[in-house]
């Protein structure tokens, strides 16, 4: 568990030392992580997790609502093989509740003993955690609207009735010792004080992560799933991570629903020119270019040309003569 993500605690500075008490924690100024366009200048403030956050990697569940994907389980497990060598925190994979296919695929991913931990995403619904924790999965991520439009148009239930359902599909996961994540859908959407009051009811009975950040006076981890409508989802992840988020949900090539979510490797690239000894250290990034091989073959997609870092356009370049005999 991390700290309290109190706006309000109290920081104190010795100048003779040059470092910031945070209770019982010292941080050294020096080692904060800098902001690449202002050398001089510490990311934003002690919040900031751009040098220690988690990668999940959705590409077996988000990816498999992308338009073109169909993932048969022996490319399912490559694939999941080559995340893990790749170093990804965590591995999701779709509801096994979908179909007979997905449970039996979940049941086989998560007996495969990969260093990532395997989770699988479901609804906020009993039956569901009954079966995703049968399947040997290592954690469940728990999902319900809290949005006004969702409450009316898709399960017709009120705050009460979802902090009460909330309460009892994680006490249910969490008793058989699987770790657990609750995130409200459409959170941008949702009145900031139910949704805040649903995170505090979960985060009291010991929930690990919330997912979506923009609501986050919790204690416990905050994970963030972006989509990329407008070209921002790196961007967006990059900033939930300087204001205390911890967990960023990613794709290899970003493929999932519409525009898909944050791409695994645009994410890195971002992320490595604010810490490079960190990603290098925990992640292969050599590997890159044939998990996205894979994927796009598996997918039935081309890479882009100017895809981050292995596209073929991303690092050859023309010069210009347009300022000769000037």
């Amino acid at each position: 568990m991390r700290s309290s993500l109190d706006p309000h605690r109290n920081f104190r500075t010795d100048p003779s030392t040059k470092k910031a008490q945070d209770g019982n924690r010292i941080i050294e100024r020096s080692s904060a992580p800098r902001n690449p366009y202002a050398h001089n200048i510490p990311v934003t403030d002690f919040l900031s997790n751009v040098s220690r956050f988690q990668i999940i990697d959705s590409t077996l569940r988000e990816g498999e609502q992308f338009a073109n994907a169909f993932f048969s389980t022996e490319k399912k497990i490559e694939i999941a093989r080559a995340l893990d060598d790749f170093g990804v925190d965590y591995i999701e994979l779709t509801n096994p509740c979908a179909s007979e296919q997905s449970r039996k695929d979940c049941e086989v991913i998560a007996k495969l003993g990969l260093q990532a931990k395997i989770l699988t995403h479901i609804r906020c619904h009993m039956e569901d955690a009954k079966i995703a924790v049968d399947t040997g999965v290592d954690g469940v991520n728990v999902v319900i609207g809290a949005s006004p439009h969702l409450r009316e148009h898709s399960h017709g239930k009120d705050i009460a009735h979802i902090k009460e359902t909330a309460i009892q599909v994680i006490k249910y996961i969490k008793s058989r010792g699987i770790e657990v994540r609750f995130s409200t859908e459409d959170s941008f959407r949702s009145d900031l004080v139910d949704v805040l009051s649903i995170y505090s009811a979960v985060e009291q009975i010991g929930v690990n992560r919330v997912g979506i950040a923009d609501t986050g006076i919790v204690g416990c981890d905050i994970e963030m799933h972006l989509h990329d409508d407008s070209g921002c989802a790196i961007a967006n992840a990059y900033c939930a991570l300087e204001a205390g988020a911890t967990h960023i949900d990613t794709s290899v090539l970003g493929i999932g629903e519409r525009n898909g979510i944050t791409p695994l490797g645009g994410f890195l690239a971002r992320m490595t020119s604010v810490d490079a000894a960190y990603c290098k250290g925990k992640y292969k990034l050599e590997k890159l270019q044939d998990i996205e091989g894979l994927v796009s073959e598996a997918a039935g997609i081309s890479i882009p040309f100017n895809n981050y870092i292995t596209g073929f356009c991303a690092f050859p370049r023309q010069y210009s003569c347009k300022w000769c005999n000037q």
